[in-house]
């Protein structure tokens, strides 16, 4: 797939949900001395990774929070930080035999009370019980920013077993590629499924709407928007990591998965030879529904309401301080989680940033 038809997809999807680039105005020296300080001493000895692997880490981790957490302490972005460093560890190492025999015990020894017998585990656990602490009795967000994290160690070993059946798949017959291709067509939710169980998206909606250990938000003024903000998350990530996974001619990922059952459905005409459903033509409907799914977040959010009577509007006199903080965060976030990835070395897109700030220049002119 040539990187001028994704991009034309990129392009339009960010100008159709109203994105605006907005290069970090300072760099925060101390919090990233404290997550390199933690990165070093505390994470580096609980697993053997290089300084050089542990460097790259470090900027993929610590950017995250602190481009899409803009009104969060520094407490909250160093938490979420560090949680993420650990669970990139914990995906990147599926293929450690040792290291997986503690993993396939993590849950089991959590549920029963006994301490993790891995460094990195034990780790991992004690940064939990941080993050439960934060939310005091609302078990309800606690729920939704903790389980995820627990559930990413179980998805982690489930996703290892599918790649191996997935990467036996070159070598079937046509018997047995027949079998497959129905598999294909029939499991049509099936992708989605296992984007879902292997990311960790509901924990960071509930960091979205946690600035402060003190900001207790109802989370009834953002629950209905919660299912479609988790959407929003895994789809454009996957979005914005496709160019860099074509590069390195990854199909492991929600993309190519999707793909291929439409292509096997018969259903959708693609843009590929004789109608034939492309990787382009998934990666389009993916945008569209991004966009679709930003703009209901939007409106459940308030957001235009809540941008209105910032901008001194008195006709909206129904939006409250929970509202625009409500909405004002996730629309930090929003900005917040593209921008990370146009600027993250991981994703290799400095050309789409280039051309964003480009265009938004020439807007300004």
């Amino acid at each position: 797939m040539a990187t001028q038809e994704y991009t034309q997809c990129y392009r339009h999807f960010l100008k159709e949900i109203g994105f605006r680039y907005e290069p970090l105005a300072s760099h925060n020296a101390q919090y990233w001395g404290a997550f390199h300080h933690w990165m070093l001493e505390i994470l580096g000895p609980t697993f053997s990774w290089t300084n050089q692997q542990l460097a790259e880490l470090e900027h993929i981790a610590g950017t995250i929070p602190e481009r899409a957490f803009p009104y969060a302490s520094m407490a909250i972005k160093l938490l979420y930080a560090r949680l993420t460093a650990i669970a990139f560890i914990i995906d990147d190492s599926i293929t450690d035999e040792v290291f997986n025999t503690h993993l396939v015990q993590f849950s089991d020894r959590l549920y029963r009370g006994e301490d993790q017998q891995h460094p990195l585990l034990a780790l991992y656990h004690d940064t939990l019980k941080e993050l439960s602490q934060i939310h005091g009795q609302d078990a309800v967000v606690r729920g939704l920013a903790l389980v995820p994290w627990l559930n990413h160690a179980d998805a982690c070993l489930m996703e290892k077993q599918l790649f191996i059946m997935e990467s036996k798949r070159s070598e079937a017959d046509g018997a047995e590629l027949a079998r497959l291709s129905k598999e294909d067509k029939l499991a049509s939710k099936f992708p989605h499924y296992l984007r879902y169980k292997s990311g960790i998206s509901e924990a960071y909606v509930a960091g979205i709407f946690k600035a402060d250990k003190d900001q207790c938000l109802p989370w009834t003024k953002y629950i209905k928007a919660v299912p479609d903000i988790v959407f929003f998350i895994e789809i454009t990530n996957d979005v914005l990591s496709f160019h860099k996974e074509e590069m390195e001619s990854e199909t492991y990922n929600l993309i190519h998965f999707r793909t291929r059952s439409t292509a096997a459905s018969g259903n959708m005409l693609g843009t590929g030879p004789d109608g034939i459903w492309t990787c382009y033509d998934t990666l389009r409907v993916l945008c569209d529904e991004i966009r679709d799914a930003t703009h209901r977040i939007d409106g459940l959010l308030r957001l235009e309401e809540c941008e209105r009577k910032l901008r001194g509007d008195d006709s909206v006199s129904e939006i409250d301080d929970i509202d625009i903080a409500v909405a004002m965060q996730w629309r930090g976030w929003r900005h917040g989680f593209i921008s990370y990835h146009l600027e993250c070395r991981r994703y290799k897109l400095d050309f789409l940033r280039e051309m964003v700030e480009a265009e938004q220049n020439g807007e300004n002119s």
